[in-house]
This record gives C-alpha cells, sequence and structure tokens, in this order.
C-alpha cells in the first residue's frame, strides 16, 4: 500500500502536535509491504527532517526575513500539486485543510484527519478565529470530497457531526501516542526550585492569562515558581500583566531544544497543569504521564476523555474552581504518588504503533 502525504503542516510548523503526529506515523512506513511518499522539499519542522527522510531540506534555518514562510510555502505546495497529479499513491492523506488539491486528485481517495472544532466554537469568543473564515471553508469542502475522516478522539468526532451534520459512519476514531515514554528521570533538574508546569502555546482558548491570574497569590503564598515551557517567549501584554500580578520572579519562561528538555520540566515539576478552555486530543497529557507527572487538567473538550482517571480537573471558567484543585495538589503528596502511578497505568491505553496500525486500517476501506 502506498500513502502520499503532502507538505502543509511541515512547511507551516516548526513544532507542534500535528507535525509530531504525522513525523510518527511517517517513521513507521517499512518501505515493504507498507510505503510513504512526502511532498515536500523545504522544512525547517523539527521533527520532520534529515534523520525521518534524507531528501528533506532545511530553508534558511538561523535566518529570519520577510517573506521567507510565503517562498517555503510556494515552493512545497507546487511540489504536492505535481505529485497529486501525477498519482502513483492508493490513498493521499493531506496534513492540514487546505482543499488545494482537489482539482487535480480527480478519483484517487484521500483521507483527512481532523484536530479539534476550535475555529467554530471559539469564534464569537476570539476576533482572530472569526476573522479566520476560510478554514470553516476548508473544511467544510474536504468533509464532503474525502473518502474518510479521521478523529483523534471521541469528542472531535462528536463536533464534527454537530457542525457539518456528517454522518457517523464516514468518522473513525484514531487516538494519538507520545514520544517522551523512555525519558530517564534520573537526570538532575534543569529547574532547581520548586514549580508548576505550563507547556506549549498560551494564546486565546488556551487560556493563560485567566489562568496565572487566578493562580498568582497560590504562587506567592506557596512560594512556587510557574514554568512556561515553550511557545516563544512572553508577549508584551503577557510580560504587563506578570509584572501587574508581582510574578515577574516566579513566571519563567523556557525554550524547549530538544524531547529530552522538555521530558526534564515534566519529570521534575511539583505537576503540570492545562487550562486550556478546549482541547481535541491534548498529546502533553500523555507526555505527563510517561514522565511521571502529576496531572492537572481543564473539563474541557476532549481532556477528561483522555486523561480518565489519571487527572485531577478543574473549571477554566472559574478562578475558584482552579484554585482549589491546585491547593490540593500543592498539600496533598500521597494523592501527587496516586496520579502519577494512575498516569503510567493510562498511558498504556495510547501509542504512536496504534496510531499506526489503526491508521494504517483505514486507508484499507477506501481502497
Amino acid at each position: 500500500m502506498r500513502i502520499l502525504y503532502d507538505d502543509q503542516i511541515f512547511t507551516n510548523q516548526q513544532y507542534g502536535g500535528i507535525s509530531r503526529y504525522f513525523s510518527e506515523l511517517i517513521k513507521r512506513f517499512d518501505g515493504v509491504e507498507n510505503s510513504c511518499n512526502v511532498s515536500t522539499l523545504f522544512s525547517n519542522n523539527a521533527y520532520y527532517n534529515k534523520e525521518v527522510s534524507s531528501k528533506v531540506c532545511s530553508f534558511f534555518p538561523n535566518n529570519n526575513f520577510r517573506g521567507k514562510g510565503r517562498i517555503m510555502r510556494s515552493f512545497n505546495t507546487e511540489i504536492s500539486k505535481y505529485a497529486v497529479q501525477k498519482g502513483g499513491f492508493e490513498v493521499f492523506h493531506p496534513t492540514y485543510y487546505d482543499p488545494y488539491f482537489l482539482k487535480v486528485i480527480k478519483k484517487r481517495p484521500f483521507v483527512v484527519t481532523f484536530y479539534d472544532m476550535i475555529h467554530e466554537k471559539f469564534e464569537n469568543q476570539f476576533a482572530d478565529l472569526k476573522m479566520d473564515i476560510k478554514i470553516f471553508q476548508h473544511k467544510k469542502r474536504l468533509l464532503e470530497h474525502s473518502s474518510k475522516i479521521i478523529a483523534i478522539s471521541e469528542t472531535t468526532k462528536n463536533d464534527i457531526m454537530e457542525f457539518f451534520d456528517v454522518d457517523a459512519s464516514k468518522i473513525d476514531v484514531v487516538y494519538l501516542g507520545n514520544s517522551l515514554q523512555n525519558f530517564d528521570i534520573g537526570h538532575r533538574p534543569l529547574v532547581e526550585d520548586d514549580y508548576v508546569l505550563f507547556v506549549g502555546n498560551r494564546g486565546l482558548y488556551k487560556n493563560f492569562d485567566f489562568f496565572i491570574t487566578a493562580i498568582a497569590s497560590l504562587l506567592i503564598n506557596s512560594n512556587l515558581k510557574l514554568i512556561c515551557a515553550g511557545g516563544g517567549d512572553f508577549s508584551p501584554f503577557e510580560i504587563v500583566l506578570i509584572h501587574s500580578l508581582k510574578l515577574e520572579n516566579r513566571v519563567v519562561f523556557k525554550k524547549i531544544s530538544n524531547d529530552d528538555v522538555l521530558a526534564n520540566y515534566y519529570a521534575h515539576a511539583l505537576f503540570f497543569c492545562f487550562p486550556s478552555l478546549y482541547e481535541g486530543f491534548g498529546i502533553p497529557v500523555l507526555e505527563s504521564f510517561a514522565c511521571g507527572c502529576p496531572t492537572l487538567l481543564s473539563n474541557g473538550g476532549s481532556l477528561p476523555e483522555i486523561g480518565g482517571d489519571a487527572a485531577l480537573y478543574f473549571d477554566p471558567t472559574d478562578g475558584e474552581s482552579l484554585r482549589k484543585a491546585m491547593e490540593e495538589l500543592i498539600n496533598n503528596n500521597v494523592l501527587r504518588l496516586k496520579l502519577k502511578e494512575k498516569g503510567f497505568e493510562r498511558l498504556k491505553q495510547f501509542s504512536w504503533d496504534t496510531t499506526f496500525l489503526e491508521t494504517l486500517e483505514v486507508y484499507k476501506s477506501v481502497i
């Protein structure tokens, strides 16, 4: 079976769950019984690189200049169009929602993965999401023309049916995995102080501003730091907010240079907190479990579906709910140890190997 993936996510994303997902799929093709081609020439993605494919080239990785992304995208899109038009594959799997290929794919089958319904659910709450009108139209076209849809959680599947009225039989749920399972917890901590961990992007529905405002007094009174791993430098607004809350010495941004660094932050945290209003899956939940980190989750979107009984939950719109849950974890070492053990057990239900095998079954179903 021959599968074609396109460039979209590897062009647009340097780090992130979606590019991690496709990289993990690509690495598992054996090239004998099942093989894949990735129509990407230029990429600065951290996961899809020369270790995965000798054909991919970095694109001025250390230089930022006007139009860099547009130029890289232009090259890669043309390469992807040509690859789709040429054929030579049995199933096409685009890596994001741009339907550029519909004019050239003809009657060949394609599968599309839906990650979440964030734009649809929160467009009235966040102006930036409302302005992105194309994504709704793109999703609609892909849903209409695709041979099969992969949803990364039951929550996402239900949301697809709610917003687009798609028949349930067209949607298969395939859970994701995590890549931090083999971390050696004996490594020296990169942060010596006691800290709570926040991972990844902080904007919009990630709920970061609400989060630090709600927990400011707890951090001060409990003498804790908040480590923000990844997600880019603090914005000017975030810097002002942090100062206004008198947290300038407690809320610290840390870059993630590789998986070992990220795993170290998880493994030595007092606990990990994910205050997002909504997630279509939530790979950081599994990362936290894998590193033996007690886990505190919002009850938004799919997080309870993924976390199960291995996490403590709170209402991401209620500051008192968040503070109460955090206080419980800060003061209860027995609870933290219990969640750690439950996290290891819960993790056994998720793996990239399972993701790959179940994805192959979806491909087979459309041939």
